[in-house]
């Protein structure tokens, strides 16, 4: 349930940067920036690549049988769908975001089909207490849940809809990308034909308005509170390709430690407050609630104005004047974090900030 704004820990000054840390993030372990080492890795991901680094460091050790995410199955390009990866060829098939909402039963549906192995389980924030219900009565099968920051979700009409801006008929499609391209990325499909085209990651903002699910507007969820890792975009000015990385369990920093001290991923310092600042337009609106002006916007785009009248390029060109000067803070440098093995004399409480 949402906390009401007059009630919500340094609601008074949060624009001034003084809020609660804690509120807005969650508990967690630690804060961290990082990329894959290996640069396929990280042109692969959505940004740094770290989650796909460590998913193959337990594999490789042998500490799963297999991960659970989504992606598209070979010959149906349309249809988002949890699959498990048995090895990392299979991992970097199934890597990068996918902007559709996925719903419950499928990732259900494939932990019952595979209650013999032992499972890290990678599922969009609202799944994330479900998932460790499950855990608690199968820990043998669920090992590890992994998560990702998610402002909004959106059903296949919004991709239904960037299709149709495209004019790529879906019958024609045979790869879709949701963060395809150079860093950052964007909307991207290739026709059977052999054909690409697409928009900037910019185009998200208008169609998340357009396609934003009723029960995800609701949601306090963001950064998946709960899970061992939750991931994210780092928006820093000037840098490029950074994962920002929160570690929510004692097991998800140990994660993070032992891809590190095998150099599969690079991390650096980073802290809350930092992480607060750099997604402070998306917490607010998760923890807080839509101001005026947004519920307005949103009235006309979902629910006033019909899907033709929206001037989807004008509205996009100043979605990407926007982010070149309202997204992202700056870092004057990134500082190496060095993770210690934990031990009782070394282990800290919770969100040490």
């Amino acid at each position: 349930m949402k906390r009401p704004l007059s009630t919500a820990p340094g609601r008074g000054d949060i624009q001034a940067g003084r809020y609660d840390t804690l509120y807005l993030l969650g508990e967690f372990e630690g804060v961290f920036l990082g990329h894959a080492a290996r640069p396929e890795l990280r042109r692969a991901g959505a940004s740094g690549g770290v989650l796909t680094a460590v998913l193959t460091s337990l594999l490789e050790r042998g500490e799963v049988d297999g991960v659970v995410s989504v992606g598209f199955a070979p010959g149906a390009p349309l249809e988002p769908r949890f699959l498990l990866s048995r090895n990392a060829n299979e991992l970097r098939a199934n890597a990068g975001s996918v902007y559709c909402y996925m719903r419950l039963a499928g990732l259900e549906q494939i932990l019952t089909a595979n209650a013999q192995l032992r499972l890290a389980v990678v599922c969009q924030p609202c799944h994330v207490p479900v998932m460790r219900k499950l855990q608690s009565t199968r820990p043998q099968q669920i090992r590890h849940v992994f998560s990702f920051f998610c402002g909004y979700n959106m059903g296949f009409a919004a991709t239904a809809y960037l299709l149709r801006q495209l004019g790529i008929p879906q019958e024609q499609v045979q790869r879709i990308e949701y963060r395809g391209g150079e860093y950052p990325g964007g909307f991207q499909a290739t026709t059977k034909g052999g054909r690409q085209k697409g928009f900037g990651k910019e185009c998200y903002e208008l169609v998340n308005l357009r396609f934003l699910r009723k029960g995800c507007e609701l949601c306090s969820l963001y950064m998946g509170e709960g899970a061992d890792l939750a991931l994210g975009d780092a928006w820093l000015k000037g840098r490029q390709s950074l994962n920002v990385i929160l570690a929510r369990t004692p097991a998800g920093l140990e994660c993070l430690r032992l891809a590190a001290e095998t150099q599969r991923i690079s991390l650096f310092q980073f802290s809350g407050p930092e992480l607060a600042r750099m997604h402070l337009h998306n917490l607010r609106y998760k923890k807080y609630g839509h101001s005026r002006f947004m519920r307005i916007l949103l009235w006309i785009l979902r629910d006033f104005l019909p899907g033709q009248l929206v001037p989807f390029r004008i509205l996009n060109s100043l979605s990407r004047v926007r982010r070149r000067f309202k997204i992202g803070i700056e870092l004057p440098e990134l500082v190496p974090a060095a993770l210690v093995e934990r031990s009782a004399e070394t282990d800290v409480p919770p969100h040490a900030d």
